[in-house]
């Protein structure tokens, strides 16, 4: 095996893989403070829910936590439209989004 040769690669296609690497590292940074929003969210969600367990249907706490899974979900389908839609692309200005704060 000591006469492999090693073919050198292109300088193009180094070119290509760093942008495309920047891109994705935009695209992540730009993702991340909704993804910090959605888990946070989780876990506000979680802590409500538990916390409204065997309370009378008529409570703030019930209340809370009915309020926090609903939002949960609107941010959940949000992320995922703009997860779909590509609005991560690098170059891109970061979308805001006053019901969640996020930008």
């Amino acid at each position: 095996m000591s006469n492999v040769i090693q073919f050198p690669t292109s300088d193009a296609g180094r070119v290509e893989k760093t942008v495309r690497d920047r891109k994705d590292a935009g695209a992540y940074r730009q993702m991340e403070g909704d993804l910090r929003d959605l888990v946070n969210m989780g876990r506000i969600t979680a802590g409500l829910a538990h916390d409204a367990d065997g309370e009378p249907p008529l409570c703030e706490k019930r209340n809370l936590a009915l309020f926090a899974v609903y939002h949960l979900h609107e941010m959940l389908l949000h992320f995922e439209m703009k997860y779909e839609d590509g609005d991560w692309l690098a170059g891109g200005a970061p979308s805001t989004d006053s019901a969640t704060g996020s930008g």
